[in-house]
């Protein structure tokens, strides 16, 4: 299949008020919404939408991002805290499928998580044992469709914690970059009972990933990272160097409030990795995005109290390309 010539998914807005009360979805309605497919897992059935972007290039081993959580914490299962919920616009998904293309130099998928982005479901079931095998079963179905090789895989916080049980399922996986991922949770531990409140650890099954040899997996992280602690991200690549499995954490500083937002510089790596970049070759590029992200983050805090606005300046800061 030549696929450049599927056609971009249509923009529309995804409103916040469907998406917290959850997305139920017929298979007929699934149908005519543009770059979806129906799957089923543990008798569940799902619409799983994705935003597929050629603009850098095509390649049959495409670049998968996952994005974080959506909507704040969850206790007793129900939403805490949901004044920060906003709509979603699919043009801002497609952008980003645009520019993980463009900095890979080749095919780009934006995969929407359950209940968000146009997957249909209830998002309370984040990073649980139902989201992941819904993950799971969708690559599958857009891996045939496509005919495609395999994939890589890219995740922010909560996309990398589904990332990091991915990389354990599957073998045709070559990149993994995890952003931001709580990789080492000792209190995500599976039990039996519904897969939608089932939790698991990635760390728990480091002996699936040493026997995938011809995975590279890396880390992206910011040590002061207020949302997932240093240590459920660096204790990963501890486990993993004590099972004689190195594997590279890049340390770097994000330029939002909770240092947590780390996509820019996880899309740099994964493109040093797609285009066979060597760690040191990846170190270097990372060191520079510090650099210019330190400037800017010391710039803002002088320039504050002046200009509040600000904050959306980062947008506009060049990232370093691979050649």
């Amino acid at each position: 299949m030549i696929i450049s010539a599927v056609t971009s998914a249509r923009a529309d807005v995804i409103k916040k008020d469907d998406m917290l009360r959850g997305i139920d979805m017929t298979r007929a309605q699934c149908d005519v919404i543009h770059d979806t497919v129906w799957v089923g897992v543990f008798g569940r059935d799902f619409c799983v939408r994705y935003y597929l972007s050629t603009a850098g290039g095509e390649g049959r081993r495409p670049v998968v991002f996952m994005q974080g959580d959506y909507f704040g914490n969850i206790k007793n299962g129900a939403w805490v805290n949901t004044s920060d919920a906003k709509d979603i616009n699919t043009d801002d998904l497609m952008q980003t499928a645009d520019t993980f293309s463009e900095m890979t130099k080749t095919t780009a998928i934006y995969l929407a998580r359950i209940g968000v982005e146009g997957t249909s479901g209830n998002h309370l079931w984040r990073k649980t044992e139902l989201e992941l095998a819904l993950m799971n079963v969708a690559l599958d179905a857009i891996k045939h469709r496509y005919d495609f090789e395999g994939f890589h895989l890219v995740g922010q916080s909560g996309g990398s914690k589904l990332l990091g049980g991915l990389i354990e399922l599957r073998h045709d996986i070559t990149c993994a970059v995890s952003g931001s991922g709580r990789l080492d949770d000792v209190t995500a531990r599976s039990k039996p009972g519904d897969p939608a409140h089932s939790y698991f650890d990635v760390a728990q099954n480091i002996p699936l990933l040493l026997q995938n040899r011809g995975l590279r997996i890396m880390l992206v992280t910011d040590p002061d990272d207020k949302s997932v602690p240093l240590a459920q991200q660096a204790g990963f690549v501890s486990k993993m160097r004590q099972s004689g499995r190195p594997v590279p954490e890049f340390m770097v500083q994000a330029t939002d409030d909770s240092h947590h937002g780390v996509v820019a510089y996880a899309r740099l790596v994964v493109a040093g990795c797609v285009l066979g970049k060597s760690d040191a070759e990846i170190a270097s590029a990372v060191s520079t995005m510090v650099r210019r992200s330190a400037e800017y983050n010391a710039r803002r805090q002088r320039e504050i109290a002046a200009r509040p606005t600000i904050a959306a300046a980062v947008a506009g800061l060049p990232a370093p390309q691979f050649r």
